[in-house]
């Protein structure tokens, strides 16, 4: 492999760190998934920045945490809107850099006039679809919005309109506003026009097209599912074996009693302890879906399903055309997703590896690193380190995440002791999460009640240990401390005295 390789960079939304076929996903298989898990790395105990889209997407474009990049939930845009970003960077060194499908990095009613603000219009056309420069990356193809429930905007929407796609029936939204969390099944809108099918044809149009040989590139491809609501194109909800299928389990009688208040009060959908007008903590209590548990199991799966077709696809395409041996393949998702476990549905504000936690792979065809399943702990905050090391840059000064490289070329055996969690995602409850080999401890700004997990014994979080046991407690959070000293950014060391 060259010295500097290319970068593919593929990310889902939404997605368990468990609905893969190599942590036992049932019902259909993930073949492209598989491969890039088998022969690369599969981290077992990869976890999200903050486990909200917003958040974290602005992470992997700069690689620092939400309470550096200031996205911290969503609804919000950082102001003033990070200029030197991971893509940019890249670019500096020669690589050509493009995203396809999800951005998400702002206000998701602005995002649209944040990118026009960078491209001053739009300019693609069938025949040559990308636009750009956007937040370092030369071009883009962006979509926002999730399926059947919201107004397609951007380039997707754009391609939708050329192809005459208006029906109602497949974006009710475009007609009457309305938006249903509670539904789980197949979706009508035909697989081709479908927002997968899209991502995948753009990306592979990049590929066949529009890169530039002889350079480097770092190409993010980025699917907005399997994100709720559970909607599933056909032929991949058919696809799924129903009968494989086992919804998580609901919330027991009690099991709130020992956690921070706003637990039970958000089973009730009580959130007014922590929330207001505009900021969302993103769980909740959906008992029409409960009734529907193995239909959105099923949805999922099938979205899951159709991704990893297109994955396939491209890794298909890169083989054909010799790159593949010298390109890294890093797959992973933004957050995680409750899917009915505890009584949630969704992810953010409950601090459960559900929606924490997130599937992460890397596979260098062309490099000689460890290969196999990893119970390393990883954030992905090191992310955007890894891509800057692998250009032959250095670390940059404020660049958070630690030495994934390291790991990866078998230099370390833990590059981590633990990693860190944020969640300021509503107006009155700040909540941070540290989790090491064995435990997790959540604290809370404005909270005198924690919670302290042995999750080797108690994976569910079931049993809190706050109170029952306070060595342990100020063991762990004394190691949050530290973590958080660590991870504070990358400083260059002095050379004089002034």
């Amino acid at each position: 492999m060259s010295v500097r390789p290319n970068i593919l960079f593929i990310t889902t939304d939404q997605q368990r760190w468990d609905h893969t076929g190599l942590t036992g996903l049932k019902g259909i298989t993930t073949p492209a998934l598989d491969r890039i898990g088998s022969e690369g790395v599969h981290f077992t105990r990869a976890y999200c920045p903050s486990p909200l889209c917003t958040p974290t997407r602005v992470t992997l474009l700069t690689g620092q945490y939400p309470s550096l990049h200031r996205s911290h939930t969503l609804g919000v845009t950082a102001d003033p809107f990070p200029e030197l970003t991971v893509p940019q960077r890249l670019k500096q060194v020669g690589y050509q850099t493009a995203l396809v499908g999800k951005s998400h990095f702002t206000e998701r009613t602005k995002e649209e006039g944040h990118l026009l603000a960078a491209i001053g219009e739009y300019c693609s056309t069938e025949a040559n679809p990308f636009d750009g420069p956007y937040v370092g990356f030369d071009q883009v193809q962006l979509a926002s919005g999730h399926n059947a429930n919201t107004v397609p905007e951007m380039h997707y929407k754009r391609y939708l309109q050329r192809q005459g796609v208006t029906e109602p029936q497949w974006f009710p939204k475009w007609m009457n506003g309305s938006y249903d969390g509670e539904y789980a099944g197949p979706w009508d809108i035909p697989e081709e026009h479908h927002n997968t099918a899209w991502v995948g044809n753009e990306t592979e149009r990049w590929l066949k097209q529009y890169r530039e040989p002889g350079n480097p590139w770092f190409l993010w491809m980025s699917f907005e599912d399997p994100h709720e609501p559970m909607y599933c194109p056909e032929p991949w909800y058919s696809r799924v074996d129903r009968s494989e299928l086992k919804p998580f389990e609901s919330d027991r009688p009690g099991e709130f009693d020992d956690k921070p208040v706003f637990y039970a009060a958000a089973l009730r959908g009580d959130w007014s302890a922590v929330d207001d007008e505009f900021m969302t903590p993103c769980v909740f209590p959906r008992r029409r879906l409960d009734g529907q548990a193995v239909s959105a199991l099923q949805a999922t799966v099938g979205m899951i399903g159709f991704i990893d077709h297109r994955v396939g696809r491209v890794i298909r395409l890169l083989e054909e055309t010799g790159e593949l041996a010298n390109t890294v393949i890093v797959f992973t998702s933004d957050h995680g997703e409750m899917h009915g476990h505890h009584g949630f549905w969704g992810k953010g504000l409950t601090a459960y590896e559900d929606c924490q936690r997130v599937p992460l792979m890397i596979w260098a065809p062309g490099m000689k690193w460890r290969k196999g399943h990893s119970d390393a702990i990883a954030n992905l905050v090191d992310l955007p380190r890894l891509f800057l090391q692998l250009a032959g840059l250095g670390v940059p000064q404020g660049i958070q995440g630690m030495n994934l490289l390291g790991f990866l070329e078998g230099n370390l055996d833990r590059y981590r002791s633990g990693t860190l969690i944020e969640s300021n995602i509503t107006a009155n409850c700040y909540q941070t999460t540290y989790v090491n080999d064995s435990h997790k401890v959540v604290i809370y700004r404005d909270e005198a009640k924690g919670e302290v997990y042995d999750l080797k014994e108690d994976p569910d979080q079931y049993d809190n240990l706050w109170d029952k046991e306070p060595e342990l407690r100020a063991d762990l959070l004394l190691e949050l401390a530290r973590q958080k000293m660590k991870e504070e950014g990358a400083a260059h060391p002095r050379r004089s005295f002034g």
